[in-house]
């Protein structure tokens, strides 16, 4: 019998799940090897995996977010397209990742700005409930991080940052070969950090780090500089044909974004001396030019230091497949992770 939730918080609601049975394997995973379901919840799509610890999908259904409909019908979702891939695989533990601001140690969801009524949702303890196998709830950011780490461009540094650069940009860092968390497990919220005094209104803010670094930002930037050119509904694809086909405006958003990503590499550099800062989706979407106005920017405002050491941005390596990686990734994570940032859910919902 499935599990359904009859509450999207269900804070201290042990009563509004069913428990569900996953069957046993078929003969399509071993038991030597360790294998895990994911859940990648992005603001357009969303995504249920299954892989394992070598980083291998083994099977995947996506399905469209559907954020207007709200958390309960998200992880509602989820949980039938989690229970068609169970009929062919068991798996150890299930991985989150998800958008911030979030509670990581309690995997206690806290109001991203783009999943609308996902206010103090126990995401961990909801799906713990419904499956009965450990939850590992992860910001996106070091989702994405911890993939490059263990199958990506991330491999063998002890110093390294990952920027989201989707719909929004978030940011995980690893300095001394650990990953930076605050008191909660929180990652850094790059993205509300204000680094103009102007800008397009993203995350609350004019003028922050997603105001110019993401998608959604981008989008806004090309209508304020030339609302001639681009309407207040133009989307990114827009933007990106403009600059391809050589267009004056287009190439100018381009370049500002560019820019922008440059300082806030250069920050991340100064700040955590990382030898490597690896960029995310924007970064496989737009133009080369976008990426290499980054890198001239942050060439220009690096301490010599750092430059000397040959600091890099590059894209992201585990590719098409980050998110996917990015949803198993946290299990895997759990298991490598030292210090206060082992997240074992407990049998009793807190």
């Amino acid at each position: 019998m499935s599990g359904r939730l009859t509450d999207p918080g269900a804070i201290g609601k042990p009563s509004a799940f069913g428990h569900m049975s996953i069957p046993s394997p078929s003969g399509q995973n071993s038991r030597f090897q360790k294998t895990y379901l994911g859940w990648d919840i992005g603001g357009t799509k969303s995504a249920a995996i299954i892989g394992n610890a070598e980083g291998k999908i083994l099977d995947r259904a996506q399905w469209p977010s559907e954020v207007e409909k709200g958390p309960l019908h998200m992880q509602e979702q989820f949980i039938r397209h989690a229970e068609d891939l169970l009929r062919t695989f068991e798996v150890d533990a299930l991985g989150v990742s998800v958008g911030g601001p979030i509670n990581t140690l309690e995997g206690v969801i806290l109001s991203p700005p783009h999943l609308p009524g996902w206010d103090n949702i126990h995401l961990r303890d909801n799906l713990f409930h419904v499956f009965g196998k450990p939850v590992f709830v992860e910001h996106d950011a070091i989702a994405c991080l911890k993939a490059e780490i263990y199958w990506g461009a991330a491999r063998g540094l002890t110093h390294a940052a990952y920027l989201t650069a989707g719909t929004g940009c978030g940011a995980g860092v690893i300095s001394g070969g650990h990953i930076l968390r605050g008191p909660n497990g929180e990652s850094p919220e790059l993205g509300h950090v204000r680094i103009a005094a102007d800008g397009p209104l993203v995350y609350g803010k004019n003028g922050c780090v997603e105001s110019f670094c993401s998608g959604t930002g981008v989008c806004i930037l090309a209508h304020m500089r030339f609302p001639q050119r681009f309407g207040a509904d133009v989307d990114l694809y827009e933007v990106e044909r403009s600059a391809r086909a050589g267009e004056r405006e287009g190439l100018a958003v381009l370049e500002e974004s560019g820019r922008a990503l440059g300082d806030v590499c250069a920050m991340l550099v100064d700040v955590f001396a990382v030898q490597r800062v690896i960029v995310g989706s924007l970064a496989r979407y737009l133009p080369a030019l976008w990426l290499n106005a980054a890198r001239k920017r942050m060439a220009e405002e690096i301490l010599p230091q750092f430059a000397a050491n040959g600091v890099e941005i590059v894209p992201a390596q585990c590719g098409k497949q980050l998110q996917d990686l990015s949803a198993i990734a946290p299990c895997v994570g759990c298991e490598r992770d030292t210090g206060k940032t082992a997240f074992v859910p407990t049998p009793s919902v807190a």
